[in-house]
């Protein structure tokens, strides 16, 4: 199975301090062993975005920031990228659901990842992507499922 993964996820396998970063890095270990993992593009980013402005000591610099996404992003899985999800008739999708706010984000990240073969997104924010897009499930790594 296809398997994406949200930003929230690839900070907490990134991030040793991270609260849940034991929980995700033993999920994606696992799911590493039987399943194909893909990250949208703007995932990635977000990753980074957040991990170079995490408050205090838990910030990373940017070379550390880029370093720990190499690290666990290239190489374990496809970075999928946004070219076959044609944005205005993604708006208009939206506008349909309706999807506002930052949400739309969430909604963008899922259709990369669907266009590219994910089923399942991988997140600790399910309620951001529940329902999102037809044919993708939502999976918390700490255990729980939701459609």
């Amino acid at each position: 199975m296809t398997i994406g993964l949200d930003s929230s996820v690839i900070i907490a396998v990134v991030h040793a301090n991270h609260p849940r970063h034991g929980i995700a890095l033993h999920w994606m270990m696992d799911a590493l062993a039987r399943d194909t993992l893909v990250a949208c593009h703007l995932s990635v980013l977000e990753a980074y975005a957040v991990l170079t402005s995490l408050p205090g000591d838990l910030r990373v610099t940017p070379s550390e920031a880029r370093d720990l996404l190499e690290t666990t992003v290239m190489g374990t899985m496809t970075v999928a990228g946004f070219d076959p999800v044609p944005i205005w008739p993604m708006l208009a999708e939206l506008v349909r659901m309706p999807v506002a706010g930052g949400r739309s984000y969430d909604a963008f990240v899922a259709r990369v990842l669907h266009s590219h073969g994910a089923r399942v997104v991988a997140t600790f924010n399910g309620k951001h992507f529940a329902g999102l897009v037809e044919g993708l499930d939502v999976l918390d790594p700490a255990g729980s499922t939701a459609a």
